[in-house]
């Protein structure tokens, strides 16, 4: 699998315009954020399960849709792991999410979209 799908990022790029793509990725980062830090929270109080999934859920589906596989994809494998209950805290994997995060907006960065 590759980390990114630049094809996806730039299908959307088409769809809604080069310059409405920046004010888009800055929801997307917000959000993922969010999510990360609401899924972690949740983790380590030994939360709602129902909650844990939702907030992973919705990680995977926005990293998806921006062309973030290698996000998506740890963002499906939690919530696997969720919904078969065979889910623990897992530290190793919520700061691997942050790490896949932090590479993807790297690398869109790095392919000179700003989103400042």
């Amino acid at each position: 699998m590759t980390e990114f799908d630049w094809a996806t990022l730039d299908q959307l790029t088409e769809e809604v315009g080069a310059d409405i793509l920046p004010r888009l990725l800055r929801t997307f980062y917000g959000e993922a954020v969010a999510k990360i830090a609401e899924f972690e929270a949740l983790s380590e109080a030994k939360g709602d399960t129902a909650a844990m999934h939702r907030a992973v859920h919705s990680l995977k589906s926005a990293a998806g849709s921006f062309g973030a596989t290698s996000l998506a994809a740890l963002a499906a494998e939690i919530e696997q792991r969720i919904e078969d209950g065979a889910y623990t805290l897992d530290v190793p994997a919520i700061a691997d999410l942050r790490a896949r995060f932090a590479a993807f907006k790297s690398a869109v960065a790095a392919r000179g979209i700003s989103v400042a």
